[in-house]
């Protein structure tokens, strides 16, 4: 078994590339939206035809959605996915925090009435903290959130409207961001939903990131405002027999059952690809990874060096430099497969359309 060769082919990184941008997205479960290009440059590298405003285009019609998700930043789904991850989001109610909301500067019994007035400031279109705030400001029983939607705790008041449903992000206007409606207006989730929404969330984790383990599992959903660990090992239990425990050199790793005998069948062709910084392959399963990047590279993934993998792990960081695409590999050069990396280069060079050459810096 190559445990890494079959997600390899789930993200579209080995084997037959994807059709749509829709689908590339579906397949890394969620992508980092910014930097915007290399959000773009994730979804292009997996896409057949690829179209470097493919994402945007997607992102207008409402195929793909951007959102308030993991570790405080902003995260790109399919909505089905969106739906349930977000809703994961609200286990812990951090908005009901006293500390969290005097960060935010808002009162626990603000949320109905805000939630309900967004209804009507973003009812024709999407609009920019300063514009929410100026309509805020317009509302009687909601003034005192005005400066709330425009301070420096404003995204305090904004993360659980996503995380809820109502809002996501719109098109961004020069350096602005917007939030535009999202779902129509329901309920705070119950806690049905949202374990419910968490074994969902768990097989569609898995589905793309297995043989993954416990701690990835709990990168992906429990760490930075997210499900109570042990809330997350429930949930693990409650999917019973859809789960299956797999060695992996050692470590008991878990896949969906119906994907273990794909998984054990799938046998690694050499391969070796170029990734962007914070590339969902090592941000899905989180950087302490040590089979996606050895521990002495871990940093360079975190600070969002773009990254070469061969056979599915790190092996060197690359940039592009006016005309040249410069590599360094973390072991020798004469060790990288060099007819392999040069053309990754020329698929890189027809996404970016221009001529590219290629550097190989020593080992320091």
């Amino acid at each position: 078994m190559d445990a890494l060769q079959w997600r390899l082919e789930r993200h579209a990184l080995a084997g037959a590339a994807v059709t749509s941008v829709a689908d590339a997205v579906d397949r890394m479960v969620a992508t980092r939206a910014w930097p915007s290009d290399a959000a773009d440059l994730a979804v292009a590298l997996r896409v057949l035809d690829p179209k470097r405003d493919a994402l945007s285009q997607a992102l207008e019609s409402g195929s793909v959605v951007r959102s308030y998700a993991f570790r405080g930043g902003s995260f790109i789904f399919t909505p089905s996915i969106a739906a349930d991850l977000l809703m994961t989001r609200t286990a812990t109610r951090i908005w009901e925090t006293k500390r969290w909301q005097e960060q935010g500067g808002f009162a626990i019994s603000d949320w109905q009435p805000l939630r309900e007035a967004m209804r009507g400031i973003l009812g024709d279109g999407p609009l920019t903290r300063s514009q929410i705030s100026e309509r805020l400001d317009r509302i009687p029983g909601l003034r005192d959130l005005a400066q709330a939607a425009l301070g420096a705790g404003a995204d305090s008041l904004y993360k659980p409207l996503h995380w809820w449903g109502d809002i996501c992000f719109g098109p961004t206007r020069g350096t602005e961001a917007t939030f535009q409606l999202a779902d129509p207006l329901q309920d705070e989730p119950a806690d049905a939903a949202v374990d419910e929404a968490g074994r969902r969330s768990i097989r569609t984790y898995l589905h793309s990131y297995a043989p993954a383990t416990v701690d990835n599992l709990a990168y992906w959903l429990a760490q930075g405002l997210g499900v109570p660990r042990r809330r997350l090992l429930a949930w693990i239990g409650d999917l019973g027999s859809e789960i299956t425990t797999i060695d992996v050199d050692g470590v008991p790793s878990l896949a969906l059952t119906e994907d273990v005998a794909s998984i054990a069948s799938a046998r690694s062709p050499e391969i070796l690809r170029l990734l962007p910084a914070f590339d969902p392959w090592f941000f899905g399963p989180g950087t302490a990874d040590h089979r996606l990047i050895p521990t002495a590279q871990r940093a360079l993934a975190s600070n969002g060096y773009p990254l070469v993998i061969s056979r599915g792990s790190a092996v060197a960081t690359w940039r592009v430099r006016a005309q040249t695409v410069v590599v360094k590999p973390f072991v020798p050069s004469s060790q990288l497969p060099l007819q392999l990396l040069e053309d990754e280069i020329k698929h890189l060079a027809r996404i970016l359309n221009k001529d590219l050459d290629i550097v190989v810096e020593p080992q320091t």
